[in-house]
């Protein structure tokens, strides 16, 4: 064989292997961190709430079902802030029994394990904030907000949950 060829097809070769081990290498794995805390087994999804935020469908099923809250927190307040727009935005006012550190805990592990991208966990403007964005089965990403649990009498708290459709246009 001509020695230009066996050199053409060693780097062919050798190209078509460092291609294929980028591309392998770029593949994600699972993405998400392990759960800082034990989702606690007392959660459930919060989709029967976030139903009664807009019509029936407008949140996308795979979204509405990762949305876990704990058992027992009570819905106090929906508010549809979506004003005609064409994008869904809406928040739901909950109570827990749970105190506004351990809700911090529970968004924290619970977002990440359902599949969503925990993108902030911290405070803004003197408020704690945890946001996360998911992938809608409707084409669009979803995004879901804690805002700053607050402690009310006894021993529970109140905290807004908010989820919106982002519209990159």
């Amino acid at each position: 064989m001509n020695r230009r060829k066996v050199i053409g097809w060693t780097v062919g070769v050798g190209a078509i292997v460092v291609v294929s081990i980028g591309t392998l290498a770029a593949i994600p794995s699972s993405g998400q961190k392990p759960a800082q805390i034990p989702i606690p087994s007392s959660a459930t999804t919060a989709m029967p709430q976030l139903q009664k935020l807009g019509p029936a469908g407008e949140i996308p099923k795979n979204i509405a079902e990762a949305v876990l809250i704990p058992v027992g927190m009570v819905a106090k307040v929906y508010k549809d802030l979506n004003a005609g727009g064409a994008n869904f935005d809406g928040y739901i006012l909950y109570q827990s029994g749970m105190k506004p550190r351990q809700v911090l805990s529970f968004f924290k592990a619970s977002l990440p394990d359902a599949g969503w991208h925990l993108y902030d966990a911290g405070v803004s403007k003197g408020q704690d904030v945890i946001l996360a964005s998911k992938a809608g089965n409707n084409g669009f990403y979803w995004e879901v907000g804690i805002k700053d649990p607050y402690p009310v009498k006894g021993s529970g708290s109140e905290l807004q949950l908010r989820i919106l459709q982002v519209s990159f246009s």
